[in-house]
């Protein structure tokens, strides 16, 4: 382990602690043994564990600082420390070993710097600034903090999830890519390797409506497909094509986006994808997006052709994007997979700005990102499947999105939808052997 030590304190440190100074009014340099540093160090690691935190050894330093006191100004630091499990309020003023160190992702990116205050080789103290936001003083138990462009103005309760009646259901196990919601009722899509399968919510109950096939969809492969505000369908085609002499890989590579009406027709127009590397559509602000290789196209329709107004790169190989309003503050957030991990994005003009991302980078997330409100408390909770095929409920909190699957076992995946168009989410539920839909009372 390499320890550097430092004589004087980084930004933070200045507004914390005061410099130790000799009688000549120059500046003496704090230094510790190496038994000391072995216990500091062992310490650190011990508690960094407990929370699941990677860190970086070799950026492990300290200095001789002093517990600020609790004012306003600090508040928010002390707040984090005792979410931490320490109440450092109770040493204000008080000389301390301060020790610092990188924390790390599970991608090995850096998620920010963590503080430790010492004071008799005891831990009194303890937060971190994350990269995400440097000015933030957050606890450990805050991962992934948002950024400084997120302006949630709502957080998740802890509301139960109940207050639903179920009725068994006859497939979508695997649930479904898009919804198209209106008065009364809803349809619902699936895709297959070979076409596309609406179903309708009507009466009660989901049937099978329309299947939009093969040769409508030019013997090609659906990639992806997506509702447009008005209830037509966009999707993306492309073809298989298979590795080289002794690889049995295959990739789809995309060749088109073909459009349907309202009443599922084929459309006369269409876009001719330049490219085999697209992977994604979907609809924001009531335009058009295409997922390509890693940028963002926004397309407007203008007499029945689209035409592409804006390009941005998100270093995304998207498999999902979903519009929701998460918060309910009237601005659309923009939610998306590439299967490694999930961001949040706005739009504004002339940029997309990510508000939070997971740090993974491994394949981890399956299948299609759903957004609904089955607690009730007027804050949408985003579920998405595990790599397993289960459920992860991630729920917004003040500083960061945190997922909350105390409630949900192994295999049990939800699929959220305001399938009646009452203005209320319900859910379809899959427990692993069957599905059932259950409608808000």
């Amino acid at each position: 382990m390499v320890r550097k030590i430092i004589a004087s304190a980084a930004a933070l440190c200045f507004i914390l602690s005061g410099c130790s100074e000799g009688t000549d009014n120059t500046e003496t340099v704090f230094s510790l043994t190496s038994e000391q540093q072995d216990t500091y160090s062992s310490l650190i690691e011990e508690e960094l564990n407990s929370f699941y935190w990677l860190y970086d050894e070799n950026s492990l330093s300290y200095y001789d600082g002093r517990v600020p006191d609790y004012t306003e100004e600090n508040r928010a630091l002390f707040d984090a420390s005792e979410k931490s499990g320490y109440d450092l309020r109770n040493y204000c003023g008080r000389e301390a070993v301060v020790y610092s160190a990188d924390l790390t992702h599970f991608n090995s990116e850096k998620a920010g710097i963590v503080y430790f205050y010492f004071i008799r080789n005891n831990i009194v103290g303890l937060f971190y600034n994350p990269a995400a936001n440097p000015e933030k003083f957050l606890d450990l138990n805050t991962r992934n903090a948002f950024t400084p462009e997120a302006d949630f103005i709502k957080y998740e309760s802890e509301s139960q999830y109940t207050g639903f009646t179920g009725e068994a259901l006859d497939g979508l196990n695997e649930g479904f890519c898009s919804s198209y919601v209106y008065d009364g009722g809803s349809f619902i899509m699936e895709m297959t390797d070979s076409g596309i399968n609406i179903y309708r919510y009507r009466g009660g109950a989901i049937r099978r409506h329309r299947t939009i096939s093969s040769s409508q969809l030019e013997y090609m492969r659906p990639i992806s497909s997506a509702f447009s505000p008005e209830g037509g369908i966009a999707v993306i085609v492309g073809e298989v094509i298979n590795g080289s002499e002794g690889d049995d890989s295959q990739r789809l590579s995309s060749r088109k986006v073909l459009f349907f009406d309202s009443s599922f027709n084929k459309q006369s127009y269409e876009i001719e994808l330049v490219t085999g590397t697209y992977s994604c559509v979907s609809f924001a602000k009531g335009d058009l997006v295409l997922l390509n290789d890693k940028n963002t196209e926004l397309y407007r329709n203008s007499e029945e052709r689209y035409e592409k107004y804006f390009s941005y790169y998100t270093n995304i190989q998207a498999t999902d994007f979903k519009e929701a309003d998460i918060d309910k503050n009237g601005e659309n957030e923009y939610i998306i997979t590439d299967g490694k991990d999930l961001y949040i994005y706005k739009i504004n003009d002339g940029s997309m700005e990510c508000l939070w991302r997971t740090n993974v980078s491994a394949d981890c997330y399956y299948g299609y990102i759903y957004t609904g409100d089955l607690n009730r408390d007027g804050v949408d909770e985003i579920y998405i499947c595990d790599s397993t095929g289960t459920v992860i409920r991630y729920v917004l909190q003040e500083d960061s999105l945190v997922s909350r699957n105390e409630d949900i076992t192994y295999g049990q995946r939800i699929y959220a939808c305001d399938f009646d168009g009452d203005g209320n989410d319900d859910y379809i539920f899959y427990n692993g052997e069957e599905s059932t839909l259950y409608m808000v009372d």
